[in-house]
């Protein structure tokens, strides 16, 4: 069997790969740091080929899908994500149209090339990876960011129904804050942050068993299944005042 994973060279995308070797797939690693791919080549020899590729250039994306059209995928996995951090004005259009163009329009690329080619064999998996912010309404001071996501969430849960009917597995995985290199995470955290931050190695185990398990939406952690759940009952003026007094505390330390 054969994967492929964008965002291959973050923390979660990694984890995910060192799950998907363990259970003998073949896997084709998308990203941008040239090192990191190169390591996992020389770690996964002869298991793991790494393309370097900007996930912000349709082109660049085109060039790759024709290149290798003839290349099977029986699993992919969309988990390139940027975010951004700040109130609107002091982020410039150019880091929003970014955030946009991979979290958005490279997901969406990937996912029509490789779900219309799963229709022509009536068989295909597929995981986009979100966030538990895919199902806020809002995000102050991540505002494009969550945005994003709620695209993410709305799309894979479409497809998900969809894909039903043509022997497709569509699945959305939705981690809450995990201790990555992504922006606002990389930093020590507090000791409540302690008890719901998830770190990459849990939310690929978790990905790995829903899989098994065929849940179409994935929570990594107890604890963030149960705030989400909660989350419903929150009143929306509640929720987006707590959710920038959050995101305050993380632009100050």
């Amino acid at each position: 069997m054969r994967a492929l994973v964008t965002g291959a060279t973050g923390g979660i995308g990694e984890a995910i790969i060192d799950l998907l070797i363990e259970k003998n797939y073949e896997v084709i690693a998308l990203g941008r740091n040239i090192t990191k791919l190169l390591e996992l080549e020389e770690r996964y020899y002869n298991k793991l080929k790494g393309y370097y590729i900007n996930l912000d250039s349709e082109k660049e994306i085109d060039i790759f899908l024709e290149k290798n059209k003839d290349l099977s995928i029986d699993l992919i996995i969309n988990g390139a994500g940027i975010g951004e951090i700040d109130y609107f004005e002091n982020i410039p259009y150019s880091s929003l149209k970014k955030m946009i163009d991979i979290n958005i329009i490279a997901l969406t690329k990937f996912s029509k090339f490789y779900y219309d080619t799963m229709v022509k064999k009536n068989k295909g998996v597929i995981v986009n990876i979100s966030s538990t912010a895919g199902f806020q309404q809002g995000g102050p001071l991540m505002s494009v960011y969550y945005a994003t996501k709620s695209f993410v969430n709305s799309l894979t849960l479409s497809l998900y129904e969809e894909g039903k009917e043509r022997g497709i597995k569509v699945f959305l995985l939705a981690p809450g804050p995990t201790k990555t290199n992504f922006k606002g995470m990389d930093r020590e955290l507090s000791f409540f942050e302690k008890l719901y931050v998830t770190t990459p190695k849990e939310v690929a185990t978790e990905l790995m068993e829903g899989i098994e398990k065929d849940k179409f939406v994935i929570i990594p952690g107890k604890i963030n299944k149960i705030l989400n759940f909660f989350d419903k009952l929150i009143p929306l003026t509640i929720k987006l005042k707590s959710i920038k007094k959050i995101q305050e505390k993380k632009l100050k330390k």
